[in-house]
């Protein structure tokens, strides 16, 4: 992915009242993943421990395949970055008891150490973000984000 959203230019910015909300929703979320992922790699993490570590630390444990389904990486990717977040001590695997083909991998208190830092890295970010908000007006966004979440939610839960 480019570090910029493809409406976004530095040499010739678009007009922004031209884009629609749902482009600028794209956009804000691809500005927002493009700093934490600048600021997480100037401090040797690749992208791919973000998204893994994001999904252990909601889950006590989860195998490759869940793994591959929750960060939209393939087996691969995961893969090679498991085995490397297993040499830098983040995770640990463990096989399952009844079924020796699979196994678990979970976070250990280094990886929670990661996790702390990349939620640190997001925290920076949206200050950057709503730097110049007041508290009414970040209350007043926050009821909109939740009702846009919720909609999205029932449209999914619908379309299934």
């Amino acid at each position: 992915m480019s570090e910029k959203p493809h409406h976004i230019c530095t040499q010739n910015p678009p007009d922004l009242n031209k884009l629609t909300e749902g482009m600028l929703f794209n956009d804000i979320s691809r500005l927002f993943d493009a700093r934490v992922r600048r600021e997480t790699e100037r401090a040797g993490f690749p992208q791919g421990y973000r998204r893994i570590v994001f999904h252990l630390s909601h889950n006590e444990k989860l195998t490759l395949n869940e793994l591959v389904k929750l960060t939209h990486m393939k087996a691969p990717s995961i893969s090679v970055q498991l085995q490397k977040m297993e040499q830098e001590k983040l995770i640990t695997r463990e096989s399952d008891e009844n079924d020796l083909r699979k196994s678990y991998i979970s976070l250990t208190e280094k990886g929670r150490e990661c996790e702390k830092f990349f939620i640190s890295k997001c925290k920076e970010t949206e200050k950057v973000m709503f730097g110049n908000f007041s508290s009414e007006e970040m209350k007043i966004l926050k009821g909109y984000l939740k009702k846009i979440t919720e909609n999205l939610i029932i449209d999914m839960e619908e379309h299934r």
